[in-house]
């Protein structure tokens, strides 16, 4: 735990190295000068509403777990929920799926947690799409090429589910994995089980509304920013900048993002006349508030949480408690 809970801790500081050499490329004077007219007061209180979106996606985490059978009690699953964001910065956002270690104790099966998480990532996909779509119709007064990104991977989302819900195609996928005696293939299978049971359309909308909110208001903090360096952009210019930055460190797989999101937020904020160091230092304020503030309360959490857990002799791992239920239910 306190090995895994170090190495956390380097990889924040690497991340917080790799802002520093950003700005020390672009121009240390140009980029200071400009993150000194943002102030602290005003990084602070970004800080704190970016923050709240975390509060919108833990409500999303917290109603999944639920809808598949599970009852955690809020103020435990919020902390678990918290310590996943430590890991945020990993590829695809997989290493969250701590959060499924620590739900162990308290009965929630791998199958649920990691059902609950693959309806989590398809939802924040959506929600940043939707986001865009809305922002480029107010743009341009036309769709714009994410929203057709998410009518295909809403489509393509309720196509999965009808094959993964039939009897059939279901039984197969369990006896093939079974056949082989594939753990992890039979937990995969179950977890696709558990996520086509969560996505109906009235949890899909639902999931997509809350994370397009929990973006909204990270896109919102992005606009107040640009204006704290006295950069005018329409609000809705300025959340299609954060779409479109966001999709694209996602689809990169870079973890977090780190470098790709960055460099998309800088060169669409030049296109827009801004200056260089001015962008860079909006691009590095940004990711301060949106993600490393994140990674440090998921920090602190994952050590708090993890000091609770007890380890097992089986396990070798302090994630784990004396009697945990680790069938997949």
């Amino acid at each position: 735990m306190y090995q895994l809970l170090r190495w956390l801790i380097l990889f924040v500081l690497l991340g917080a190295a790799l802002s520093l050499g950003g700005m020390v490329w672009s121009g240390w004077d140009e980029v200071t000068s400009a993150l000194v007219r943002l102030s602290w007061l005003l990084l602070v209180g970004a800080a704190f509403v970016a923050s709240t979106a975390h509060v919108i996606r833990f409500v999303r985490w917290h109603v999944a777990l639920r809808c598949l059978g599970n009852s955690v009690p809020p103020g435990i699953n919020f902390a678990i929920y918290l310590s996943g964001l430590a890991l945020t910065t990993s590829p695809g956002k997989l290493g969250e799926t701590v959060r499924s270690l620590f739900l162990l104790p308290m009965g929630v099966p791998l199958s649920k947690s990691l059902g609950a998480f693959l309806a989590d990532r398809l939802s924040d996909v959506l929600g940043v799409c939707l986001l865009g779509a809305v922002a480029g119709l107010l743009v341009r007064c036309s769709l714009n090429f994410v929203g057709v990104v998410m009518g295909v991977v809403l489509g393509g989302s309720f196509a999965l589910c009808h094959l993964v819900r039939s009897p059939l195609m279901f039984g197969r996928a369990t006896a093939v994995a079974s056949r082989w005696g594939f753990a992890p293939g039979r937990v995969v299978v179950e977890a696709l089980g558990q996520w086509a049971q969560l996505w109906t359309l009235r949890n899909a909308a639902l999931f997509t509304l809350l994370a397009a909110l929990a973006f909204g208001i990270q896109a919102a903090v992005f606009t107040v920013l640009c204006t704290g360096v006295s950069l005018s952009l329409q609000p809705a210019t300025a959340v299609e900048i954060f779409v479109n930055a966001t999709l694209l460190g996602a689809a990169s797989m870079v973890p977090g993002g780190l470098g790709t999101m960055e460099a998309s937020l800088v060169f669409q904020l030049m296109v827009q006349g801004a200056k260089k160091g001015d962008a860079v230092a909006i691009a590095i304020a940004t990711r301060c508030v949106t993600l490393w503030c994140g990674v440090l309360i998921g920090l602190i959490s994952f050590a708090g949480v993890g000091l609770r857990m007890k380890p097992t002799k089986r396990m070798g791992s302090p994630l784990l408690c004396k009697g945990a239920d680790t069938s997949l239910k």
